[in-house]
């Protein structure tokens, strides 16, 4: 996009789905990674992410309100929700998302409780968060959410000041709408993101869009956070707002693991208020000592203990950007197959032109290869522009379905490049017409011996 300032209209990568149109919904974001890549490399891009993360955690703690919430509860549900939500952290476009929402259930809390009108702006940070990540959608979650409780306490109550709220969310909605189109994609980015919600294909192979499994260690901190959430429900009710918007978005991070980092966004700053209040109110009251006076030195005390564990922090981030930078190759290496591009950028003609590919791998592949049209892959990551009906044939010789012989042959496949030990290596080596050419401890490369014939147009 940088070289020829313009966007790409169609996939570029492959040999299958070169006449797919391609919606990029997210070619700002890229471009910025690109010229981040371009200053500082993978650690400029951990750092940059690492801030955009930040800032949003910065938003869900000014929506706590923290200052003003007993800093051992306000600490404690941050560290929950990022341990919560640990599986989606990372250097990638959805991070934008997150810190986006962030940024608007704070603006939206805000003019709830008559603090600000900042919500105003929104329309135009959604021309901006159209053009970063298709996640935007969720911002409509969000504000549906808002106008339905509004609606509710109207319909309640009568005050004046529930429907004033209600028009002016009604035209932050309709303005923010509108704002989504002024991408280059113009209208068709309005489909995109319910075109991978409705992927059966992408529900049902991509393991991010699975419902959470509660039996894998890496999610027990989500369900401890539901669980903790629950209890203070119990304890100190919500408001209406609050308790309709975690519930929806606990539906969606039920159903879709994906979705957890949206669901701690919403639901940290109401689990440290219901928390704090139930302390506050209920409990700290029956317990006579913590009524008495503070020491004098207690302030000093935590100031400098606050001091020290920020330089810790710092101290060990350092360390571990440090070991990152030393260990990055070998990490690479260990998840990605390259000594076996180094052996295909060896033997150029000695495997074909057409590549059956680990889904996982073709990132990296077509990144090391492209524009060579003879290392072009069969599928990677891009599973909107991949479309179902591709995706569903790569599964089918990945799980060696009844047809998986079939695929292979329809699109004429050369060569595979695929995991050592996998079910597909281990048929691989007794099936005739395929000879294994090379081997190390992560991939298998396929060479097919007899030549398959041009299926008819």
């Amino acid at each position: 996009m940088l070289q020829n300032h313009a966007l790409p209209a169609h996939d570029l990568y492959t040999f299958t789905v070169s006449n797919h149109v391609w919606t990029d919904h997210e070619y700002l974001s890229e471009v910025l990674m690109a010229v981040i890549w371009g200053a500082g490399g993978a650690v400029a891009i951990s750092v940059a992410f690492g801030l955009v993360t930040w800032l949003g955690w910065y938003w869900i703690w000014q929506a706590a309100d923290g200052f003003r919430r007993p800093f051992v509860i306000a600490g404690a549900g941050l560290v929950l929700g990022v341990l919560a939500a640990g599986p989606i952290w990372g250097p990638r476009a959805q991070m934008i998302t997150f810190a986006l929402s962030c940024l608007e259930l704070l603006w939206l809390r805000r003019y709830l409780a008559g603090r600000s009108r900042a919500i105003n702006w929104f329309p135009l940070l959604m021309v901006l968060w159209a053009n970063l990540h298709s996640g935007w959608a969720v911002a409509f979650v969000i504000l549906g959410v808002a106008i339905f409780a509004e609606a509710l306490q109207w319909v309640w109550s009568r005050q004046p000041a529930q429907l004033a709220h209600l028009r002016r969310l009604a035209v932050v909605t309709g303005l923010s709408f509108a704002a989504v189109a002024a991408t280059p994609h113009g209208l068709a980015l309005y489909a995109y993101p319910f075109g991978t919600v409705f992927s059966n294909a992408q529900q049902s192979l991509i393991a991010e869009w699975f419902s959470p499994d509660f039996h894998q260690p890496y999610l027990q901190p989500l369900l401890v956070f539901i669980l903790l959430l629950i209890a203070a429900f119990a304890w100190k009710r919500p408001n209406l707002f609050d308790l309709v918007l975690t519930l929806v978005m606990l539906g969606l991070a039920l159903h879709q693991v994906r979705q957890t980092s949206i669901f701690v966004a919403a639901a940290t700053p109401v689990l440290i208020g219901s928390a704090s209040a139930a302390w506050l109110e209920d409990v700290r009251p029956r317990l006579s000592w913590f009524g008495r006076r503070s020491n004098a030195r207690q302030p000093l005390l935590m100031s400098v203990l606050t001091v020290l564990v920020l330089f810790l922090v710092l101290v060990a981030t350092a360390a571990k950007i440090a070991q990152g930078q030393l260990t990055e190759s070998r990490a690479v290496a260990g998840d990605f197959p390259v000594q076996a591009a180094n052996w295909l950028a060896g033997h150029p003609d000695e495997v074909g032109t057409r590549m059956y590919n680990q889904y996982g791998w073709g990132g990296y592949l077509l990144d090391r290869f492209y524009p060579d049209p003879r290392r072009r892959v069969f599928i990677f990551g891009e599973a909107a522009l991949m479309g179902d009906s591709m995706l569903y044939q790569y599964q089918d010789v990945q799980t060696l379905q009844p047809n998986w012989r079939q695929v292979l042959d329809k699109f004429q496949v050369d060569y595979i490049v695929y995991n050592r030990r996998s079910p597909l290596d281990n048929v691989l080596r007794t099936e005739p017409g395929w000879r294994l050419v090379y081997q190390d401890s992560i991939a298998v490369i396929y060479v097919r011996t007899t030549k398959t014939e041009t299926p008819p147009s």
